[in-house]
């Protein structure tokens, strides 16, 4: 799921490319549900995924990235 919404601009491990690096969204979104909330709606460069992507793939993005980015 992330290499195939997320990668294009955020870098196939995270750390940042057209888009901001991930690697301290624990620091930018401590609570998991602010990420969400954040990937469905998106905000700034970043585009909405709310209907493109299902509430629990948005989850499991939001859970990989908090686990995996920078790795």
């Amino acid at each position: 799921m992330y290499a195939a919404n997320c990668a294009r601009c955020h870098g196939a491990q995270g750390i940042g490319g057209i888009g901001p690096s991930l690697v301290d969204v624990a620091a930018t979104f401590p609570d998991v549900e602010n990420q969400i909330t954040f990937v469905s709606n998106g905000g700034g460069g970043m585009p909405a995924f709310a209907g493109q992507l299902s509430d629990a793939d948005i989850q499991n993005v939001a859970a990989y990235v908090s686990q995996n980015a920078g790795k």
